[in-house]
């Protein structure tokens, strides 16, 4: 079993996206519960866009149980399309016959949860977003998942593989890269890609970055000062005008 984890760089730290993280200790669970049931192989391959700082998060990858990275060398334009992200992808996704796909449900920054849905789409394979729970793919390569919906619910569906998942945060808890694995990082090769090798013609964005602006004021706090009975006299004071009692 090939499984592939989409993974992205975030924040001014240069961190691994918090909900990529989940979805790799997912695929490194499933790794793990394939030896332990004496099954067949199992690798685990990240496959990340950006600059050269990326390799920080691959080499993270790598220290928590990553097998092979592949790096898609791209400048930082300061917007990323979903659907060139998801393109550039799945190049690199379809040049190995992947039984299982995952990513976050969405990136700490753009909070788009595009990503996942379209490189299914471009791929051809069925997709299941906000999973919460997986479980070992049966003999006919049917998995259950379970997918977080609204107002507590959840959906239980069965997917068949090759698919892709989004995996929501708080399906595990993800592990802090060991020791021998981090040692062992630095021997391990990282395949790169240039944009260019991967679409000669640039891909397009289907979409556009419009502009960003942050949320009017539109509440003011109070501070209540004195004693704790004048504290309280305040409050008891300002509920009352309210009619909130």
């Amino acid at each position: 079993m090939k499984i592939l984890v989409c993974i992205k760089q975030v924040g001014d730290e240069g961190e691994m996206n918090l909900f990529d993280a989940h979805a790799l200790e997912e695929a490194i669970l499933l790794k793990e519960q394939f030896s332990a049931a004496m099954m067949e192989p199992v690798s685990v391959d990240i496959v990340t866009a950006g600059s050269s700082g990326v390799k920080k998060i691959i080499r993270r990858a790598f220290g928590m149980g990553a097998d092979r990275g592949y790096h898609i060398v791209k400048e930082d334009s300061g917007y990323d399309s979903s659907f060139v992200t998801a393109s550039m992808l799945a190049a690199v996704a379809g040049k190995i016959p992947y039984d299982l796909i995952l990513a976050g449900i969405m990136s700490e920054d753009m909070m788009a949860g595009q990503t996942g849905p379209m490189l299914a789409q471009i791929l051809g394979m069925p997709c299941a977003t906000g999973v919460i729970k997986t479980t070992l793919p049966t003999t006919d390569n049917i998995m259950q998942v379970e997918r977080e919906m609204e107002n507590g619910f959840r959906d239980c569906i069965a997917i068949r593989l090759p698919a892709v998942l989004t995996i929501q945060a708080g399906i595990n808890n993800p592990r802090y890269p060991c020791l021998s694995n981090m040692l062992s990082a630095n021997q391990k090769q990282i395949i790169t890609f240039a944009q260019a090798d991967l679409f000669p013609t640039p891909v397009r964005a289907r979409e556009s970055f419009a502009g960003m602006q942050d949320p009017e004021k539109t509440r003011s706090g109070r501070l209540l000062e004195g004693s704790l009975s004048d504290k309280a006299e305040q409050l008891f004071s300002f509920l009352r005008k309210k009619d909130l009692i």
